[in-house]
């Protein structure tokens, strides 16, 4: 079994699966500190604002990109390309004897893998309130009141901070004072103001 799964015509499904078990114990990991990385990386890719052509926008829409946060949708996309490359395998080693070569392999289990997701996307967004949560456009949390995580948050300095959005889904943003002389510890709680480059602007809650 461990020849088969470390050959090198599977070390990109093993590869994948590997990664997809990483990012689960990241999460653990996270949760038990109150982070997640669901949240902040969510957070960071906004699809909607990149999605400017039609067929940009069309394959997204295929592919279930714009209904589930993109965390999500990566490690459902990661865990069927590596079981979907494992059958592949498998079912070519009954009948020949041997492992199929990367190039047919590789190509098959990527095409599968998309084609898969994105039909399972629709079912799990109906499902995940994330996926309603992960269309609100950064303009839908402005004035929203949120609560130092981790850090010290000066300007230039950004800290963790946690909010919860109109469909209770957490979120975890970096912020920083809108004043200079401003410092957020831990514990204490914001308004979110405006987004900027690198990290939201907020001030203390009064």
């Amino acid at each position: 079994m461990s020849e088969f799964l470390f050959s090198d015509t599977n070390f990109w499904f093993s590869t994948a699966i590997g990664i997809v078990l990483l990012l689960f114990l990241i999460e653990v990991i996270g949760l038990v500190f109150g982070m997640s990385i669901i949240g902040v990386f969510d957070d960071l890719t906004d699809i909607d604002s990149d999605m400017d052509g039609s067929s940009v926008s069309a394959l997204s829409s295929w592919l279930n990109l714009d209904k589930l946060p993109m965390i999500i949708w990566l490690v459902i996309f990661l865990t069927l390309f590596g079981l979907t490359g494992y059958l592949i395998g498998y079912g070519f080693s009954l009948f020949t004897y041997t492992l199929p070569p990367l190039w047919l392999s590789l190509p098959l289990a990527i095409l599968a893998a998309l084609t898969i997701t994105g039909r399972f996307g629709i079912v799990l967004a109906r499902i995940l309130p994330k996926a309603e949560s992960a269309a609100v456009h950064d303009d839908d949390f402005v004035g929203a009141a949120a609560s130092i995580t981790i850090g010290v948050a000066r300007q230039g300095n950004p800290a963790e901070a946690k909010f919860t959005d109109k469909f209770s889904q957490s979120h975890y943003v970096l912020v920083e004072p809108f004043e200079e002389e401003e410092q957020f510890h831990q514990g204490d709680r914001i308004i979110l103001i405006k987004k900027g480059p690198r990290s939201w602007l907020a001030t203390r809650y009064k």
